[in-house]
C-alpha cells in the first residue's frame, strides 16, 4: 500500500479512536482531527506501509487460534503457579524464521509475547530469540505451528520469503 493511501487510512482510524474515546462530543472535533492526523503521520515515519496485508478472511480463525491458545496456556501456567511441585525449567530458545522481514515477523513476535509462557526477547534478522517458562514443552513445534498460523493470516505459504510469488 502506498504511503498516501496508508496516510488517510491511519488517519480515519486515530479519528475514530478520538471520537469514541470523546463519546462522539462534536466540541473537540477540530482538534481531535488534527491531533489524529499528526499521530497517523509521525506513525507512517515509525511504520512505513508494509508490502503484507492481513487477509480479512483468515482473521476470524487467526483470533480463535489466538484464544484457544491464550487460555490452553494461561491454565498451564496457572496449575504451574499454584502447585510448585510441577516442574518448571526457564531458560531462552533461539529459532530461524521462515516468514519474510516486516509485518509479518512482528506479528508473530508479539503474538507470541502475547501467550502465556513465551515472550519474545530479540527478533534480529531471520532470527527471534524467546524467553520460555518451561523447555521441556515443545516449544519450537509451538513457534512453527504459530508461525505457519502467522503464514496464513497474511496469506503467505510457510516459508515463503522476500521476493517469492
Amino acid at each position: 500500500m502506498s504511503r498516501l493511501p496508508t496516510l488517510v487510512l491511519r488517519w480515519l482510524m486515530f479519528s475514530l479512536v478520538w471520537w469514541a474515546l470523546t463519546d462522539g462530543d462534536a466540541s473537540g472535533l477540530v482538534f481531535g482531527l488534527a491531533v489524529s492526523f499528526l499521530v497517523a503521520w509521525i506513525s507512517l515515519l515509525l511504520f512505513p506501509p508494509s508490502r503484507y496485508l492481513i487477509r480479512l478472511q483468515a482473521l476470524p480463525g487467526f483470533v480463535l487460534f489466538f484464544l484457544s491458545r491464550s487460555l490452553l496456556a494461561a491454565f498451564d501456567v496457572s496449575r504451574r503457579l499454584l502447585s510448585p511441585s510441577l516442574p518448571v525449567t526457564p531458560g531462552y530458545l533461539r529459532a530461524v524464521l521462515s516468514l519474510p522481514e516486516g509485518a509479518p515477523r512482528w506479528v508473530l513476535a508479539n503474538t507470541l509475547s502475547l501467550l502465556p509462557g513465551t515472550l519474545s526477547v530479540t527478533l534480529e534478522g531471520n532470527e527471534i530469540e524467546l524467553h520460555c517458562l518451561d523447555l521441556t514443552q515443545p516449544v519450537r513445534q509451538d513457534l512453527e505451528y504459530t508461525q505457519a498460523r502467522v503464514a496464513a493470516l497474511f496469506g503467505l505459504t510457510p516459508g515463503q520469503r522476500e521476493g517469492d510469488g
